[in-house]
């Protein structure tokens, strides 16, 4: 529905669309409607005879039909950013050169660009799908099983193309807090740029991506302390790490240990900063200390309002001394 205010835009002669700053507003009531209108045309074009056999459309009623499934499918997932059938119509129509799957790359940043669309699993998916067909592994052809693994770094994602991804699921991830679906992208995406075989772990390129996303994540946690999805990120991370045969990734860790440390001393009303802690917690003085100091009083204080921020972290707290003390046995 149009804002407030809006009539100084209605006017305009892009209306009932906004267009500012290369920004799309498209009003709810248009875009149902479009979808209502879009849908017959949809269905009747999958139908077209011929549609599905034809490599070069030449004539110009085929030409046309195709252009109608590439258009309705496009309002079908505007409006329904996980309809399955137009995502595969569209990625038929990639197979056969009739949509560049560079154009494709960009539609779909457009639409995770909206709040509406960005917290959509299959949206992400399809994008993976783009980019396995963009950047494929050498030693992995197209069509093969890992087409349909959607949580495998079926690609290679080079540098420059990972900071696109990057950037995408950071706006993705302000626009919808605690996108799981952004995080997991994230996550392949960061995989697919370490592939092994493509480059060693030993590489400058290995040893530049993680500390550079380790650093990132940490700024992101601290602004965004219940993002439990940007934690389990972290711990991949980790874990790749833990994985690697470079000697100087490890100590990478240690800032992070502290951070939590840091966070939870802050905020320790927030389950996920104690989640955050226990993933990278390790036995030491440091540890001793903030038990001793911090952990164990705040788990003896008792609160008679079981809803305030205080009896919640006294629970955490209780919480994280009984995973302490089965940890140690």
């Amino acid at each position: 529905m149009p804002p407030p205010g809006s009539q100084t835009w209605q006017n305009d002669s892009r209306s009932p669309f906004l267009f500012m700053e290369n920004n799309l507003g498209v009003p709810e009531k248009e875009l149902r409607q479009s979808y209502l209108f879009a849908v017959p045309i949809f269905t009747a074009t999958r139908k077209a005879p011929g549609l599905h056999t034809l490599e070069n459309p030449s004539n110009h009623t085929m030409s046309s039909v195709i252009q109608d499934l590439i258009d309705s499918s496009a309002v079908l997932i505007f409006m329904n950013p996980a309809h399955q059938t137009a995502l595969n119509a569209r990625k038929q129509l990639i197979e056969r050169n009739l949509i560049n799957v560079g154009q494709e790359l960009k539609f779909t940043a457009a639409l995770l660009s909206s709040r509406h669309c960005c917290k959509q699993g299959e949206l992400w998916y399809h994008r993976r799908w783009l980019l396995r067909r963009i950047h494929p592994i050498p030693s992995l052809p197209q069509g093969s099983i890992a087409d349909v693994a959607p949580d495998s770094p079926n690609f290679y994602l080079p540098p420059n193309d990972l900071s696109v991804e990057i950037h995408l699921v950071t706006r993705a991830c302000e626009l919808y807090p605690r996108n799981y679906f952004g995080w997991t992208h994230r996550t392949i995406c960061i995989q697919s740029a370490l592939v092994p075989g493509v480059h060693s772990t030993t590489s400058d390129v290995f040893t530049e991506i993680l500390p550079k996303e380790i650093i990132s994540i940490m700024q992101w946690i601290e602004s965004h302390v219940s993002d439990y999805s940007a934690v389990h990120h972290l711990k991949t991370l980790a874990h790749l790490i833990e994985d690697s045969e470079n000697t100087f990734l490890p100590d990478n860790l240690l800032p992070v240990i502290r951070h939590a440390l840091t966070l939870v001393r802050a905020f320790p009303e927030h389950e996920t900063l104690w989640q955050y802690l226990r993933v990278f917690w390790d036995e030491g003085d440091d540890a001793a200390a903030f038990v001793a100091s911090f952990v164990l009083p705040l788990q003896s204080t008792r609160m008679a309002n079981q809803e305030n921020e205080s009896f919640r972290s006294m629970q955490h707290a209780c919480h994280f001394l009984e995973w302490r003390n089965q940890r140690l046995k």
